[in-house]
């Protein structure tokens, strides 16, 4: 029987990458059968091992110590633009040996930020990549799955790197279309399909009723503001919590602050922290109505999700989760694949907000939302039901053909 790894997710305090977990368990053993082994290697073993032991999977620890010298090394090569994957030898080799089947993913991870695409030179190097041609030197599979691919930005040597890559691998299952046509614009086609995120396999049909839902959720996070411009300033938090006081006159309806990213060793990463940021800079009269939520994991945030009536996401697996609840959500966008998702979600980019021109428009988008609920609610149900039939049609030409994509 053919051994899956799991490989890509750093930790699962990011409930995006829980979700990502879930749901590549659910497709993996669609795929193979329930009884497939799957091993899903983590960086934070004893915190993830109570999620992975709840699927019935292994769990193997490839955490390590974060010294001085490894962030000093690690902070040269970034500086420097070297372009290496230092450090992950031993950690490919042990993977390679241990699993036949790689499975990558990660979401976010086959992408670079837009203030490095600016640049004429840049460090483009992905661990991931670095990987998969392992791998694949070594006669393994390897599938890259639920990721959003590009864009690379216009420096060759970096489109080289990656295109070289993904025409070897074995497949590539986009989230979104607009990652799909992005590798068809680089001449890779034979081996990419389109499902939608394994976030939507994690669904749960009990929400609250419409009665409850009184809050307008959200979700803030520094690390979309650092994918932009590459710095988080007082000034930004400050125009946040402007525009928030501007919604909430607009709309009268209080907040639900839910953070996605909860990381106890890393706060430049973790929402709560950035969320408690903007909070504590509200007007009191605002604070006072409203809540600052503490979820737990991708399964508990449903529980504050259900009683938003809207929720504005600035993390793109928060917004499936709303929307896995019956929520909508507004895609507070730092990449093009939120438009993707909002596409695919309502059918057009329409309730997709770029960040860097929310001070223009979210505080209108956000009561024009208000005033649709029902219908987007209509949508979400289809776009539920064809997440459902698109995993069915990919599952059975695979189990008919025994190929990863037709």
């Amino acid at each position: 029987m053919k051994r899956v790894a799991i490989y890509g997710i750093f930790g699962l305090y990011n409930y995006g990458c829980e979700a990502i977990v879930r749901g590549t368990v659910d497709f993996a053993r669609r795929l193979y059968g329930e009884e497939c082994p799957i091993v899903y290697y983590s960086r934070n073993y004893q915190d993830d091992k109570k999620t992975a032991d709840e699927l019935g999977i292994a769990i193997a620890d490839i955490g390590r110590t974060s010294t001085f010298l490894l962030k000093c090394i690690l902070k040269a090569v970034d500086i420097l633009q070297i372009q290496t994957a230092p450090f992950y030898k031993k950690e490919y080799a042990r993977i390679i040996r241990e699993a036949d089947i790689m499975m990558l993913v990660g979401g976010d991870l086959y992408t670079l930020p837009a203030y490095l695409r600016k640049r004429k030179k840049y460090r483009y190097v992905n661990y991931l990549v670095e990987f998969g041609n392992e791998a694949l030197k070594a006669g393994k599979s390897v599938m890259i799955y639920g990721a959003s691919v590009g864009p690379f930005g216009e420096y060759g040597k970096a489109l080289s790197y990656y295109t070289d890559h993904f025409k070897k691998v074995d497949g590539i299952i986009c989230r979104e279309q607009v990652s799909v046509d992005y590798l068809r614009s680089l001449g890779i086609t034979d081996n990419v399909a389109m499902l939608p995120d394994p976030a939507f396999l994690v669904m749960n049909q009990d929400h609250a009723d419409e009665t409850e839902r009184t809050y307008i959720g959200m979700n803030l996070s520094a690390f979309s503001l650092r994918e932009l411009y590459g710095f988080v300033s007082e000034e930004m938090v400050l125009k946040l919590v402007e525009l928030l006081e501007r919604m909430y006159l607009n709309t009268g309806r209080p907040f639900m602050f839910i953070p996605h990213v909860v990381h106890a060793a890393e706060k430049s990463d973790d929402d709560a922290v950035f969320l408690r940021r903007v909070y504590d800079k509200l007007p009191e009269y605002i604070r006072e109505i409203s809540v600052f939520a503490n979820p737990v994991s991708f399964l508990d945030a449903k529980r504050y999700l259900s009683q938003c009536k809207i929720a504005v996401c600035a993390r793109m697996h928060c917004a499936v989760n709303a929307v896995t609840v019956n929520t909508p959500a507004l895609f507070l966008a730092y990449s093009s694949k939120a438009e993707g998702m909002s596409e695919f979600v309502y059918g057009n980019k329409k309730w997709c907000v770029p960040l860097c021109n929310a001070e223009r428009n979210l505080v209108e988008k956000v009561a024009e939302m208000l005033e649709h609920t029902e219908v987007l609610q209509n949508r979400i149900a289809d776009c539920r039901q064809r997440v459902l039939e698109q995993y069915e049609t990919y599952i059975q030409e695979y189990r008919d053909d025994g190929q990863w994509l037709n």
